[in-house]
């Protein structure tokens, strides 16, 4: 990494533990790194790791553009959160620092409705959708499952799974109450395989850098959440095939410059229905599994970017593979909704050589969060294995000696 990043001021937007993988890696690079939001360190623990942070509220324009310019920063970040971007993009247009989006790019991919919109202008295939207005709530049935959403929220926050027509007035609300703009879209419900996309983009080109099946745990009444990343697809070959170029197409007209994205979608019948966006890192971290397979790094590519307005000084497409040479698995450890008591095992199985990243996000006295939400995830595990026997052995060994213990001593896992 170029030395001229060294001590350079990073300001990052957002505290939580996903951020202190920012906070980490530009700790590496020489960076003088400070995290800001309006949470006191319990709550916003990337500030433990930081050079400095402030308590200043990512909405505080004035106090936070005054003290940008008084601390002489070179550059802003932040990472997996969706309601965070615009006020990044703002931060970085007063300030005159480098942003990787303009205000309108974000805005047309942080909206469902209009993400799928601009899906079916460029021929990308989405999931089927109602017209809430037309929407006759009789049809809905066991058989015949509709999913409501919030067109703007993120991390399954407010999805709920209706089969019932009386069900539906009800979940409808629910749904609303997680949108800034009250509004909901309808879709059809897929019971098939799901697929998850990393994509990078460098001065204008956008190259595929990681694609896995995505192992969904579903709740009976709320969302579904990811329990495994598995990479890379088996369906690598059809898509890259079939739907890649409709992609990069579609960015391309978007006039996307820099920066990286995930995209999501359902696999059936070999047919591709996206369904879901996010111009920022993703809470899954593909990027922990391409830095060990193709020695690409989006963490690290968008702090560089920040301090100095280009991603790499590598061209990114010339590195980037999605066909990874190893087994590669995301496995998250998802909770009953309780409060923890105790931990047990987390040392011995963070040990174990194929675990390359062990990521915990509750601890002794912590509440586990909603069911169907990202918030029920305890952990997640990132392992590169040889081959389909050798994970299996190894989920045995973690399944065996991890334990989350509630205050009636039950292990509070489960087991999916």
């Amino acid at each position: 990494m170029s030395a001229y990043l060294n001590n350079k001021k990073l300001l990052v937007l957002g505290g939580n533990a996903l951020s202190i993988d920012i906070v980490k890696q530009a700790n590496k690079m020489g960076v003088h790194t400070i995290v800001t939001d309006w949470n006191n360190v319990n709550d916003s623990p990337a500030k433990l790791y930081a050079s400095e942070y402030w308590n200043i509220s990512l909405l505080d324009y004035d106090t936070l553009i005054s003290k940008i310019k008084e601390s002489h920063i070179d550059g802003i970040i932040t990472g997996f959160t969706d309601s965070y971007l615009l006020p990044y993009q703002y931060l970085c247009e007063k300030c005159n620092l480098p942003c990787y989006a303009t205000k309108q790019q974000f805005e047309l991919t942080l909206d469902k409705s209009l993400f799928k919109a601009t899906c079916n202008k460029y021929n990308v295939p989405t999931v089927p959708e109602y017209s809430i207005n037309g929407f006759d709530k009789n049809t809905i049935s066991e058989s015949n499952k509709v999913i409501l959403k919030p067109v703007d929220n993120s991390g399954s926050r407010g999805i709920c799974i209706c089969d019932t027509p009386e069900s539906f007035d009800n979940k409808l609300k629910y749904a609303q109450s997680f949108s800034a703009k009250k509004q909901v879209i309808i879709e059809q419900y897929m019971d098939c395989d799901d697929v998850s996309f990393e994509y990078k983009i460098q001065n204008g080109e956008v190259i595929l850098s990681a694609i896995c099946d995505r192992e969904i745990y579903k709740t009976t009444e709320f969302g579904s959440i990811t329990s495994r990343l598995i990479y890379p697809s088996k369906y690598i070959n059809i898509y890259l095939q079939e739907v890649n170029q409709k992609v990069i197409n579609m960015f391309h007209c978007m006039h996307l410059s820099d920066g990286v994205l995930f995209m999501q979608a359902f696999v059936k019948n070999n047919q591709f229905y996206f369904y879901e966006m996010g111009y920022r890192l993703s809470g899954g971290r593909h990027y922990i599994f391409t830095e060990h397979q193709n020695t690409t790094n989006a963490c690290k590519e968008l702090i560089q970017f920040a301090l100095s307005g280009n991603m790499s000084e590598q061209q990114l497409s010339q590195v980037a593979n999605p066909v990874f040479p190893d087994l590669c698995i995301q496995l998250s450890i998802i909770c009953k909704s309780e409060t923890i008591n105790s931990i047990e095992g987390w040392e011995y199985i963070t040990k174990l050589p194929q675990v390359i990243d062990a990521t915990k996000y509750y601890k002794p006295g912590d509440s586990i969060g909603q069911q169907g939400t990202t918030a029920s995830i305890f952990a997640r595990l990132h392992l590169v294995c040889k081959d389909e026997e050798q994970y299996k052995t190894l989920l045995q060994d973690i399944q065996s000696n991890l334990q989350v213990y509630n205050n009636d001593k039950q292990n509070i896992i489960i087991r999916i």
